[in-house]
């Protein structure tokens, strides 16, 4: 008996064996087919019963790799890391971890993805795809915590549970579109094994006066088929449409063509295949055509390419329907992935999917400027545009920064959503604030102050402060502003520059102006000459690079360049010495510009000793306010440190306003000619000559 049973659990073991191995079988046979959605189904069912390591390995490579071409990451990550545990050199190739790293990527799990690209470059160091796709994870989460301006929304009027991508303008006022669609009510009924949808059909939806969308529909005529019917352009006068047709099935896989149709009445005509010189047995899709309809591009994968599926760009023969042999674009577009789901805007920038270049994960869509005859710039449109899944097939509303797109991102209604963005107008606001800070212990704000704002050297606006001192203007970016505040003549002037060059977000620039009255007597810090000369040393042009923005923001003031010893050394060589350095600070400022009848020179040697302010006895205590640093001052003191220190402050280089009125008769002059020029009147000069 006991052999008996021996004998049937033999026999079942065999039977077991031969079951599993042929699920597994037919899976492979699927798999080399392409038919992804069948394969999964088969191995999925051969899984449980595997134990064998080896076997194990292979069939969860397989199913990671079946859910990777259908779209579910989800399902990609969770057989690759199987595959990945259950590693064994021979039985899978190494690629294993890179197309684990990649779903880990898609699925946002980018540290973890940056481990395993990692241990795959240890195996192939010079994979572009596993440097590139590592790259990525270590900037993405900066795009995704900084995104763009861009506002992203699902468009639930066009989206199902089934796959509804692929959206083209169909009508040159914007409002007609069509798109691709697996949902219910297309011709396509039929399963395709390669991605797990219905085959797909173009549908049309059309706007109404109030913006309102109707529900979508099947075109009419002999575009849609059984077949897989989708990517399509549409030329501007709306009469001829490019579009892509797969046959596929159990069966049949024959390449995608790009069909013509002509739209005949309220109908399109029946298709014909367009003739593409040089890829008659290639695979053809993705057709766009440029807005003047002269230029045709589209995606396709054939042998000299630079990877996977490559755009290429051919020019229409003429006003016919044929083309000329396509040029590929290049390295700079294509890449070692796939180009595909071209678009070309108005102003000739070319906007594609990729997988090839840096980006999120999956297809990314990108940009690339048209410059001649060469696209430049390739860059990526970031967060959120942008996912860590497929993105693609982007149009704008003409010259607008708003349009449509594709993706099969989370939170969508099924597998391809058709999504909605715009890019609302970058606000760039200055708020700013005038103070009277003549005593630097107390701001106090200045009602009424004259604000008077430049962008690129020309007024653009005047302002008056509030009574909290307080303005605000909106600024445009790109821009250099200068914004400069006024009160009297009693008042410096003073002004701030800054630019809106880089500004990406909304932005508040705050301008703060601080104008002091005018003094006696203004004290220039830091300024140092050589020992015992008066050459000045470099430190020394902070400051009066200072006294040159104020002599600039202040062209109606001259002034008196002073210029003081200690009481050390001979009185007149230190008044020699003296004028000498003052003359030095007055060349430096000419040589920035100033004209030289609005500085004076002057030397004062050790004549007037410096008088302790509350400032200078805050920073040194052992001095006090009102106390005066002359020779008979210092000489009591006994610390040789405190002695040097009062010598210090005589040493000094100072400046005062002498006139507020420079050019003030010109200024006159200048207002009386242009009011009599607008009145149509001449200025007649006199003059002590007795010709006229």
């Amino acid at each position: 008996m006991k052999r008996l049973l021996t004998i049937a659990i033999m026999v079942f073991s065999v039977l077991f064996l031969q079951a599993q191995k042929a699920l597994i079988d037919k899976g492979n046979e699927y798999f080399n087919q392409f038919s992804y959605d069948l394969a999964k189904d088969y191995y999925e069912k051969a899984l449980p019963s595997i134990s064998a390591k080896e076997d194990l390995a292979k069939v969860n490579y397989q199913l990671g790799f079946c859910y990777k071409q259908l779209g579910n990451t989800d399902k990609s990550e969770m057989y690759f890391r199987v595959a990945v545990k259950n590693y064994v050199r021979g039985v899978i190739k190494p690629d294993v971890l890179l197309f684990y790293a990649d779903a880990l990527r898609m699925n946002g799990k980018y540290e973890d993805a940056i481990d395993y690209y990692k241990q795959y470059l240890k195996y192939a160091p010079q994979d572009h795809r596993a440097k590139s796709g590592m790259e990525s994870c270590k900037i993405v989460p900066n795009w995704i915590s900084r995104p763009t301006r861009y506002k992203v929304t699902n468009v639930s009027k066009f989206n199902t549970a089934q796959a509804d991508f692929s959206i083209v303008w169909a009508s040159k006022d914007y409002r007609t579109v069509y798109f691709t669609s697996s949902r219910e009510g297309s011709q396509g009924s039929r399963d395709n094994y390669k991605s797990g949808q219905k085959f797909t059909d173009i549908f049309e939806v059309t706007q109404d006066r109030k913006g309102a969308w109707s529900s979508p529909t099947p075109i009419v005529g002999g575009v849609n088929t059984e077949d897989d019917e989708g990517a399509s352009t549409v030329s501007l006068k709306g009469t001829d449409m490019y579009f892509t047709r797969c046959k596929a099935g159990k069966k049949v896989d024959e390449p995608c063509k790009i069909y013509l149709s002509s739209k005949k009445g309220n109908a399109w005509g029946q298709p014909i295949m367009l003739e593409i010189p040089g890829f008659e047995a290639a695979e053809v899709g993705y057709p766009a055509l440029t807005p003047d309809d002269k230029t045709l591009y589209f995606s396709a994968e054939v042998e000299g390419g630079y990877g996977g599926q490559d755009i290429y760009m051919a020019q229409r023969v003429g006003t016919s329907n044929k083309f000329t042999k396509p040029i590929n674009l290049g390295p700079k577009i294509n890449t070692l992935g796939d180009e595909v789901f071209p678009t070309v805007r108005e102003n000739g920038d070319l906007y594609f999917a990729s997988d090839g270049h840096q980006g999120m994960g999956g297809l990314d869509i990108y940009k690339a400027v048209k410059k001649g005859k060469e696209f430049t710039g390739v860059e990526n449109m970031k967060y959120p545009i942008n996912s860590s899944f497929d993105d693609f097939g982007i149009i704008f509303n003409g010259k607008e920064e708003s349009g449509y797109f594709s993706s099969n991102r989370k939170g969508g209604k099924g597998s391809d959503d058709i999504y909605s963005f715009i890019l609302p107008p970058l606000v760039i606001t200055m708020n700013g604030a005038i103070y009277d800070t003549t005593n630097i212990e107390r701001k106090i704000p200045l009602k009424d102050a004259k604000i008077t704002v430049y962008a690129d050297g020309a007024v653009v606006k005047e302002l008056t402060s509030n009574e909290k001192g307080q303005f605000t203007m909106q600024l445009q970016k790109d821009k250099i502003y200068e914004v400069k505040g006024e009160v009297s003549k009693d008042y410096f002037s003073n002004s701030i520059r800054f630019s809106t060059a880089k500004v990406e977000y909304d932005t508040v620039f705050n301008a703060i102006l601080n104008l002091g009255r005018i003094p006696r007597v203004i004290e220039l810090p830091n300024i140092e000459y050589a020992y015992d000369k008066a050459d000045l040393k470099p430190e020394s042009t902070v400051s009066l690079d200072g006294l040159v923005k104020t002599l600039n923001d202040n062209p109606n003031i001259t002034i008196e360049m002073r210029a003081h010893t200690d009481f050390r050394g001979n009185d007149d060589y230190n008044m020699t010495l003296s004028l000498a350095r003052a003359k030095s600070c007055v060349d430096y400022l000419i040589s920035k510009g100033i004209k030289p009848d609005r500085l004076t020179a002057k030397g004062f040697g050790e004549t007037e000793p410096k008088t302790v302010t509350a400032q200078m006895a805050k920073q040194y205590p052992f001095l006090k306010v009102g106390d005066v640093l002359n020779e008979e001052y210092i000489n009591k003191i006994t610390d040789f440190g405190k002695k040097e220190i009062c010598h210090q402050l005589n040493r000094r280089t100072e400046f005062s306003v002498v006139s507020t009125d420079y050019g003030y008769e010109e200024e006159v002059k200048k207002a009386a000619e242009e009011e009599a020029a607008k009145k149509g009147n001449a200025v007649i000069q006199h003059s002590d000559s007795d010709d006229f």
